[in-house]
């Protein structure tokens, strides 16, 4: 089976079936297959696809959140024979016959027994990944228990009359016929839409078998090849089947990956020097079997695991490069691009990239992924540059941008690059920005990390969670993406999930030096205050200085102890000179002042720690530690001195914590009155 990747499904089924066909077995069949002729040609005018057919039932796939609403609502307007509709977003696994299985499959299908004939039901989850006037049209029906789910799901109704007037997608028809059927017309459009367009991506490429200097290394290369298929496969790239320990040659197997429609090809090999291994990845071309990149990660043979990640990552992103850009650049070009591409995610790799990529534009001027890329790497410079540099990097990222636009309007990169010049409060602008790359390049996992980390910025907890789910689904192999799934989670106060997300990152990556504050707030805000110290005492511990470990103890220590007893005060004193001092990190020292009541801290830390634009980290204020500041009279103020208010109100998307029955004010009427 596939990796997993989230889709739209529309599930269908005949409203009465049975009652149907025992009166009229005959007329009955005629009016599934009169159905199922409509589904398909509904689904393929918004682009989607049959996967499944069960009886009186069809299943449908549509990339497009908005394309399959719309679908959804074109079959419902016709009552012959009637239907019942819905709509969710979800992950699904692929199998080889096309079909789907998963999670979202099994919550669209039972969604669909809710549906009346001739209205819409659309879940939670689609619902998010909706925009525009359509959102507005949704009725909200209240939540429902799932058939055999532990699990309840909130859903809305739409029908095809509560959507007059919304603008509505063009099927490939309308925008076939859109040139009065005058061919000229259709060729002039073609002319001026070609540079948009110039770019044909290659969506198949060949994983071969990993060579093993030794028949006890023959795992760890199999695993290699098996984490590059399953990653290439989430993020939409058709992987030819492997054979898992092929005799074929090198070049019979190159040649076999060209005849079967691969241009590309990643290979490697793993062997072992004493107690040291080491991993060779490398992208080959098929058409003259040309090695375009190649890498060797190695390390102590204990750390296996991180080292095969690590490989197959880097790998993988090498290929994907290598896939997208395509053209006719200079072999070398192309080296210097598969080897930022490999290295996108390492912390330490930024300057290298920037200069490898600078090389690789001057080189091959047209080669649009790569001065993409050049912007986006450019623009992460602006948070340590000086003042008068600022602006001169602006212009270069702007520039940069732009021209890779010009030749390929969908390179995810160049819309990464433009949201980060804009300045971090301008947060309108910022989301425009995300949404616009997301709308062109859909399975971005960078853009969809991005706007989750935007998202998380702002208090939309629920939607950051959503986006970052899906940036770690079509990039399995990212640490990044993956610890960030956990970060959301454990500021929400879903603990559960925080623990699985972190628990999963523990046994796949041991040694990682991100996961470590993650599971160490776990600890402390789940109540696990002895696995806290002992994680701050400990020879791996992150927390180096003996004062910062000490002032970890008093912030256990205030926790724990009674409330107004001698201890409490005592260790509070102590938080609140840790605070001052910078033993303790603000964050920590905010939620701990909130936990404990300390709210005249609380909002003195706040104002002092966020009054700086450039810092960030706006997110503390809204997660379950600091539950009471938003109960404050004084948060809504600080809110509209932070810009968050002014953004709310613009986007008309307001945070998670405005549902909260319990708040003392609605925040629609507290912004109005403070605007």
């Amino acid at each position: 089976m596939g990796a997993g990747r989230i889709t739209t499904i529309v599930a269908v089924d005949v409203d009465g079936f049975s009652a149907m066909a025992e009166a009229d077995e005959a007329g009955a069949i005629a009016a599934v297959a009169r159905l199922g002729e409509r589904c398909a040609k509904i689904a393929s005018e918004h682009g989607g696809r049959i996967f499944n057919t069960s009886g009186d039932a069809v299943m449908m796939e549509f990339s497009s959140a908005f394309g399959a609403v719309h679908a959804a609502l074109d079959l419902s307007a016709v009552s012959d024979p009637p239907i019942r509709v819905a709509v969710h977003t979800g992950e699904v696994s692929p199998l080889p016959t096309g079909d789907l299985l998963g999670h979202g499959v099994s919550v669209a299908g039972r969604l669909q027994r809710h549906a009346r004939p001739g209205l819409v039901i659309v879940s939670e989850d689609t619902r998010k990944a909706l925009r525009g006037p359509l959102v507005d049209k949704l009725a909200p029906k209240g939540s429902i228990k799932l058939e055999k789910m532990d699990e309840n799901i909130a859903i809305y109704e739409l029908s095809a009359t509560d959507t007059a007037g919304v603008k509505r997608p063009w099927t490939r028809r309308q925008m076939l016929w859109a040139g009065g059927g005058i061919v000229a017309a259709f060729v002039l459009l073609a002319l001026i839409a070609a540079p948009l367009f110039s770019r044909e991506p290659q969506s198949r490429a060949a994983v071969l078998s990993l060579a093993a200097a030794q028949e006890n290394l023959q795992g760890i290369a199999e695993g290699v090849a098996e984490d590059m298929s399953a990653a290439l496969q989430a993020a939409g790239v058709n992987t030819l089947a492997r054979e898992s320990r092929s005799d074929a040659t090198r070049e019979l197997q190159l040649d076999r990956a060209r005849a079967s429609g691969a241009a590309f090809a990643l290979e490697g090999s793993v062997e072992r020097a004493d107690r040291e291994l080491r991993i060779t990845v490398s992208v080959a071309r098929t058409a003259d079997r040309a090695s375009l990149w190649s890498e060797v990660i190695e390390g102590p043979q204990e750390s296996a695991t991180e080292l095969r990640h690590r490989a197959a990552s880097h790998g993988v992103r090498a290929i994907s490069c290598a896939l997208r850009a395509g053209g006719t650049a200079p072999a070398d070009a192309y080296a210097l691009l598969l080897t930022a591409c490999a290295r996108g995610e390492d912390p330490d790799a930024g300057a290298q990239n920037r200069d490898v990529l600078s090389q690789a534009v001057a080189q091959a001027p047209d080669l649009a992924l790569a001065r993409a890329m050049l912007a986006a790497q450019t623009a992460a410079l602006l948070d340590t540059a000086s003042e008068p540099q600022r602006q001169q990097l602006r212009d270069e990222v702007h520039d940069n941008a732009e021209r890779a636009l010009r030749q390929d309007r969908s390179l995810g990169e160049a819309y990464l690059a433009l949201e980060r010049i804009e300045p971090r409060r301008r947060r309108d602008a910022r989301e425009r920005t995300l949404q616009r790359g997301l709308e062109h390049d859909e399975r971005s996992s960078e853009l969809s990390a991005e706007y989750s980390a935007l998202l998380f910025e702002v208090g939309r907890f629920d939607d950051a969670l959503t986006y970052a789910r899906n940036a770690s689904t079509l990039d399995p192999l990212s640490l990044n993406k993956r610890v960030a799934v956990g970060e959301i989670a454990l500021q929400a106060g879903d603990m559960d999930a925080a623990r699985d997300a972190t628990h999963e990152l523990t046994e796949n990556w041991p040694d990682a030096l991100n996961v470590w504050p993650l599971r160490l707030r776990l600890a402390f805000w789940s109540g696990a205050y002895d696995d806290a110290l002992e994680m701050i005492n400990a020879p791996a511990s992150q927390v180096r200085s003996t004062r910062a470990r000490q002032c970890w103890r008093y912030a256990a220590e205030a926790m724990r102890a009674q409330e107004n007893s001698a201890a409490r005060a005592s260790a509070v004193r102590q938080v609140i000179d840790c605070s001052d001092s910078g033993d303790l990190p603000t964050a920590q020292a905010l939620m701990q002042f909130s936990r404990l009541g300390m709210l005249d801290e609380a909002f003195a830390l706040a104002r002092e720690r966020f009054g700086d634009e450039q810092r960030g980290g706006e997110d503390v204020l809204f997660g379950e530690a600091t539950r009471a500041m938003r109960a404050d009279n004084r948060f809504m103020p600080l809110m509209r001195e932070l810009g968050l208010l002014a953004y709310w109100r613009l986007s008309g998307h307001w945070p998670d914590f405005c549902r909260d029955p319990s708040l003392p004010y609605r925040c629609q009427t507290e912004a109005q009155r403070l605007q």
